[in-house]
């Protein structure tokens, strides 16, 4: 046990640019936060339980996802989500590549868009759009097309838009 302990800790986590982890991690508590809202109606589970239970699975994912692009600190202070995470690490190891992850949103974009059949559930709409964004975004990342001058000027873009140092390199903007 203490040999799978070590093993453990020397696996690493891909992890893309900031900007790339935030929008993932947003994207993550946006299908979160869908998946709540339609939990919240306790009717629906007796009239249809199965899409409730489906819900459910939609909620555990979109937590899977915040964590696997939240600050590994963060994680290793809250002793359930790191045992969750190890636990995830060892029998789906893919979770641990930026493809595989990739692979993992595009899925969770494709469950939200078969509840999406109306504009009234725009919202499910752009949970899957973002997901699916974020999702082509890692598979990019994975293959290297997109390499971390374009991920960079990306992040430099949006800290002149937001005026915000999205990065943490202590400027806005590129460095000239």
């Amino acid at each position: 046990m203490a040999m799978l302990k070590q093993d453990m800790k020397d696996f690493d986590i891909e992890q893309g640019p900031v900007f790339l982890r935030m929008i993932a991690f947003l994207s993550g508590a946006g299908s979160l936060g869908c998946a709540v809202y339609k939990m919240v109606h306790l009717n629906k589970a007796m009239s249809h339980p199965v899409m409730y239970i489906l819900w459910g699975y939609i909620g555990v994912f979109a937590l899977t996802t915040m964590l696997f692009e939240a600050k590994t600190t963060w994680i290793e202070k809250i002793p359930g989500l790191n045992k969750y995470q190890d636990m995830l690490i060892k029998h789906a190891n893919f979770m641990t590549l930026m493809g595989g992850r990739g692979v993992f949103y595009l899925f969770q974009a494709t469950l939200w868009m078969a509840h999406a059949d109306s504009l009234s559930e725009i919202i499910y709409m752009v949970c899957a759009g973002a997901l699916a964004f974020v999702g082509a975004l890692h598979l990019a990342a994975h293959w290297g097309i997109m390499p971390n001058t374009i991920a960079q000027k990306a992040i430099a873009t949006a800290e002149k838009v937001t005026g915000k140092d999205l990065n943490g390199d202590g400027t806005v903007g590129s460095k000239a």
